[in-house]
């Protein structure tokens, strides 16, 4: 609180050790906890100021506004609610049969309907944002107004294009060829508390295309909040398509008007602590909350994978978990209890039983299956997991706590859109290889009881009348052998197949124990 003395005001509130420990001490003063400052309220104010000022003139450099433009050449039905801006075309002369033009996007007067906002993250031109922002990248094209210069930037292979999308995470990034760009500096949102004083940048209604970002603030209301549900659009989707439904979000009441999705929120040191969402307000959460997606280790990892073009692998453990019931939890047990371990997955090879609970995921405690996706969700391919259980509970005590380890496969992320990315998918003679793990749940659950446990790969699509599909191979299938060499993951079959020439002859699980083999022709 601030407490008046002498029409002069002593602090050692709250909020201006708030203020210090983000901007640091205050030009010309030297605190320390036995004396503290002594400043009038509008030198207060001033210092707020000058700290809000002076972080949106450092990170502001760094926000630009982009528009999505549907192809005049596309077909199938639109992506969005959105009307498209192109679809309003201008008449040109007075004759019959006028011929029309499509507004030209770079234009100052063009008014896009469909905007949002990205961050530059190098000085080689790329663009983090949303990927709910994009649509499809084969349907739409992208302007990127940098200090009011325009870039298209289009899906296909050339120096401006669409790197690669996420549903998971919700990032994107676009690649631009520009000058004298401005990477934005990240933070650690790691570190964050509730309270601390955030800045949001971006593009509310497509107003900054003169140059000029817009900016909001107010505080971190909240951490690792959930994203608001969305409609169930796909027969097995639940309402949570993405790691954010589990609850990895910032919350803050700084005002996110539409646009700003893909923006940056701040810090008072001007560093990106989260990539601003304004998707709440899609779905009527406007007036009530802003979220952010953290900038933390999955963000830091996410963005390296979708510079390079690449798609993001997320881990798979193989549970089927519950919430423990009401009695339970009053009796004190926290944790998500296993209701069911799928054969050959890697939770089946670290030995996990049905009834055991989850308390911990790499020493981070889980108090619920909510919370086991969020941890996992983090991880990625081929990472070990340790995992704290207690085995041979009961509602009067807990069980006994041990620890497992296991490898992470694959996860299959269902969403309306798949990931995008500039790295084709590898096909091998009219076939598409992948992680045991990484098939449909439609799929999965009628051939997932032939996954070899000693290690193979899943045939996930299969081209009608190439090679492999004259040789039988079908989808749902599992490889685990090519030749005479056993194949754990998408990796040892690609290096194998790349020095095979002429016929090659695949193992394959067919459950119970049993053999089967296709021999696959030259194409």
């Amino acid at each position: 609180m601030l407490r008046s003395t002498n029409g002069r005001l002593e602090t050692g509130s709250l909020l201006l050790l708030l203020i210090l420990s983000v901007a640091g001490t205050l030009p010309g003063q030297e605190l320390t906890r036995n004396q503290p400052a002594q400043i009038t309220a509008a030198q207060f104010g001033q210092q707020i100021q000058r700290a809000l000022v002076d972080a949106i003139g450092q990170a502001e450099r760094s926000v630009v506004a982009i528009a999505r433009v549907r192809k005049e050449t596309a077909a199938g039905p639109k992506t969005g609610n959105v009307p498209d801006p192109l679809e309003t075309l201008a008449p040109v002369g007075q004759e019959k049969g006028l011929r029309l033009e499509r507004p030209d996007p770079t234009s100052p007067e063009f008014r896009p309907n469909q905007y949002f906002t990205g961050v530059v993250v190098d000085r080689q031109g790329m663009i983090v944002t949303t990927y709910h922002t994009l649509g499809n990248p084969a349907e739409n094209d992208y302007y990127v107004w940098v200090r009011r210069k325009p870039y298209k930037v289009v899906a296909v292979e050339r120096a401006e294009q669409v790197m690669a999308g996420d549903p998971w995470t919700d990032l994107a990034v676009l690649k631009i060829k520009a000058q004298d760009l401005t990477p934005m500096p990240l933070g650690d949102a790691e570190k964050l508390k509730k309270g601390m004083i955030v800045v949001g940048l971006g593009n509310p209604y497509a107003i900054a295309r003169d140059g000029e970002v817009s900016a909001t603030w107010g505080i971190i209301s909240n951490l690792r909040r959930q994203a608001a549900p969305r409609p169930r659009v796909l027969p097995n989707q639940t309402d949570r398509e993405t790691l954010h439904h589990f609850g990895t979000l910032i919350q803050t009441d700084a005002k996110l008007n539409l646009g700003t999705s893909g923006g940056a929120l701040i810090n008072l040191r001007g560093e990106m602590i989260g990539l601003l969402t304004s998707q709440a307000a899609l779905y009527g959460y406007e007036k009530s909350a802003g979220y952010a997606i953290p900038v933390d280790g999955m963000f830091r990892r996410t963005l390296k994978t979708l510079k390079a073009g690449k798609k993001v692998q997320v881990g798979f453990l193989g549970v089927a978990p519950e919430d423990l019931s009401l009695a339970w939890r009053r009796q004190g047990h926290r944790g998500a209890k296993v209701e069911h371990v799928v054969p050959g997955t890697p939770a089946a090879k670290a030995g996990f039983v049905g009834g055991d609970i989850i308390t911990q995921v790499n020493q981070q405690p889980v108090e619920n299956r909510t919370e086991l996706f969020r941890e996992l969700g983090q991880l990625t391919v081929g990472e070990k997991v340790a995992f704290q259980v207690a085995r041979g509970s009961t509602l009067q005590r807990s069980g006994r706590s041990v620890r497992l380890q296991t490898v992470l496969s694959k996860k299959y992320v269902e969403s309306r859109r798949p990931a995008f990315a500039q790295e084709p998918d590898k096909v091998w003679r009219g076939m598409k290889v992948d992680y045991s793990t990484a098939l449909s749940p439609e799929v999965f659950q009628q051939h997932g009881h032939k996954i070899d446990p000693e290690g193979c790969v899943a045939v996930v699509a299969v081209t009608t009348g190439s090679a492999s599909w004259n040789a039988g191979l079908r989808t749902g299938e599992f490889i685990n052998h090519v030749g005479s060499q056993r194949i754990r993951t998408p990796e040892e079959f690609w290096d194998v197949v790349s020095e095979q020439a002429g016929r090659v002859r695949l193992q394959l699980t067919v459950g119970q124990g049993e053999k089967a083999f296709r021999n696959v022709a030259a194409p």
